[in-house]
């Protein structure tokens, strides 16, 4: 018998069409999925024919060895007749699996995936060391002392056309929120922002080039700041062996939300943080106090493995771009750099007139030893200063049990979407435990080594987030320097087009986003079509226009100027767009 298990998130599959006669009847219709399971792929092979009980017997004992290791309560047996090329005859392999499931069904919660069926599949697998097992066996024990790797699961039969045509379905939508406003999902949809399809997968949405505008121009707005601020941009991999992460703590606690690669002999994973890798940036040569505090950030591309339920929009994602930092300084520049990161997200949050958010002051649970870090006095003595500084500060905040990061306690920023549920939008941590970690040190006055404090922080956070926050509380109204189409020009008729293109190419000289439509349409239709879009100007052309060389000018509210100077229009465009009004 041959076997491959998975430690899964979870599986789903569905019976499609039956491969043989004597397919299993009474079947359940439609998907079935099972969450946290250990899925045990199996081969029963023609040998195994020998001694029915025996490989039964030899079955049920290696699943539960593995499901003890991974500490699996939910099985899916799962008749996979891919591994193997001496199959046993069809009525000798379910007998052998129906067999096996009366008796693991004493210990553990068992379903059964239907025999002689074509069936679909998706299986989310954790990625952890233990996550992929393969065992080759007989009644007698196993067949040879394999190393225990990962198996490639064969290429399943795929329905082409299914796939293609779920590639061409935008099926995104929600409720209407509170008070009838519209979720990010609605108005990305609308305005055309940004895909969530099905077979790129959850939690992984496809800006288009609208929605890829907003994100580059919050990108732009804060690495300007920074830079001004006297942050050091980096640009570090996406990826690092696990060493990295055992260093920093996060395979100990935080493995659970990675995703896990094996390439070669060698375990690596996505990153999650940006911190491990800008230390090593740090750890590269010594340095001392005068060159304290050193401010790395960087637009960082973050993976974390969220649960399906869990993802929304642009407010949840698998893959998102932090804007991420991290101040190394000395304990006697711990209170300044930590005012001037919220002197800045200040800065950040005024500009973007984020105006209904509030502070949480998250600490940690002793009692949680698999979740934090476990050196109370380091968890005592860093949160009292914390709560100095916020008091200094006169930073109002709420306290939160159980919220702290695994290495040091946080101000979290929290904010409330359109739904009414509540998430962090900005954070900053202070870290007592990654710099003892890393040996992080510097030369102080007496050429001693010492050991620097760390705040985490993030500016202006996850940019998907921040876009998600912005399009629902202006409800896509968005301010004239983030909007992806900031003028819409319209013609009367084709024979002003030739004058609106010379407008088009003025203002996109002046780098300033615009869109002519001179389709065969009514005005109203055209009007309508630029509201509808929240462009921020409207410029109408008709003959008049053409003769006086001069535009009509609707703005968003619905307001309406004549005869007005391009020039002067360029002028005002660019002034609100530099003031990022």
């Amino acid at each position: 018998m041959k076997i491959l298990t998975i430690h899964a998130d979870f599986i789903e599959f569905e019976a499609k069409k039956k491969a043989l006669k004597s397919a299993e009847e009474g079947i359940k219709e439609g998907k079935q999925r099972v969450e946290e399971c250990l899925v045990i792929f199996t081969a029963v092979e023609k040998r195994d024919e020998e001694n029915l009980p025996g490989i039964v017997e030899r079955y049920v004992h290696e699943i539960k060895d593995i499901a003890s290791q991974v500490k699996a309560k939910s099985l899916v047996l799962y008749p996979y007749a891919h591994l193997s090329s001496q199959l046993s005859s069809p009525a000798s392999a379910e007998q052998v699996m129906k067999d096996a499931e009366k008796i693991l069904a004493k210990e553990f919660k068992v379903l059964r995936a239907p025999f002689g069926w074509y069936k679909s599949f998706n299986i989310s697998c954790k990625g952890h060391p233990l996550s992929e097992l393969s065992r080759e066996f007989t009644a007698e024990g196993r067949v040879a002392a394999k190393k225990e790797t990962a198996m490639v699961i064969p290429e399943e039969p795929f329905d082409r056309e299914a796939i293609l045509k779920k590639m061409s379905k935008n099926t995104m939508s929600t409720e209407l929120g509170k008070s009838g406003l519209k979720s990010n999902v609605e108005l990305g949809k609308e305005l055309d922002l940004f895909v969530v399809n099905e077979v790129i997968g959850s939690g992984l949405p496809l800006l288009t080039h609208k929605g890829a505008t907003i994100k580059r121009e919050l990108e732009r707005f804060i690495v300007d700041e920074e830079l001004k601020r006297g942050y050091l941009h980096t640009a570090t991999p996406v990826m690092a062996k696990s060493d990295l992460y055992k260093i920093s703590g996060h395979w100990q606690h935080y493995k659970d939300n990675m995703f896990v690669l094996t390439i070669g002999n060698e375990t690596f994973a996505l990153r999650p943080m940006t911190c491990p890798f800008q230390f090593a940036i740090y750890k590269s040569k010594p340095h001392s106090y005068r060159e304290l505090p050193i401010k790395y950030a960087e637009i960082a591309t973050l993976f974390r493995s969220e649960k399906s339920g869990e993802l929304m929009g642009l407010t949840r994602l698998r893959q998102f771009d932090l804007a991420d930092a991290h101040v190394i300084c000395t304990p006697d520049q711990l209170e300044h750099e930590f005012a001037q990161v919220i002197d800045l997200i200040n800065y950040v949050t005024k500009t973007l007139h984020m105006t209904d958010l509030w502070y949480r002051y998250s600490k940690w649970d002793p009692q949680n030893k698999e979740k934090y870090v476990d050196n109370p006095s380091a968890w005592e003595s860093t949160q009292a200063a914390m709560k100095r500084i916020l008091t200094k500060l006169k930073i109002k905040y709420i306290e939160a049990e159980n919220e702290a990061a695994f290495y040091g306690p946080k101000l979290d920023i929290q904010y409330k979407n359109v739904f009414g549920k509540e998430d962090t939008l900005l954070t900053v941590q202070i870290d007592f435990a990654l710099p003892e970690r890393f040996d992080l040190t510097y030369i102080d006055e007496v050429n001693a080594k010492k050991r620097p404090f760390i705040i985490h922080r993030s500016s202006i956070g996850c940019l998907e987030r921040t876009m998600a926050y912005i399009l629902e509380k202006t409800q896509g109204n968005l301010p004239l320097w983030l909007n992806p189409v900031q003028v819409k020009v319209l013609t009367i008729n084709d024979n002003v087009v030739p004058f609106a293109q010379e407008v088009v190419s003025k203002l996109m000289n002046k780098n300033i986003r615009v869109e002519l439509d001179d389709r065969t349409e009514t005005m109203g239709k055209k009007v309508r079509d630029a509201q509808m879009e929240k462009a921020n100007y409207i410029v109408t052309i008709g003959d008049k226009e053409v003769a006086k060389k001069n535009l009509a000018v609707r703005t968003r509210t619905g307001e309406v100027k004549f005869d007005v100077a391009i020039e002067s229009f360029l002028a005002q465009v660019k002034k609100e767009i530099e003031l990022r009004e």
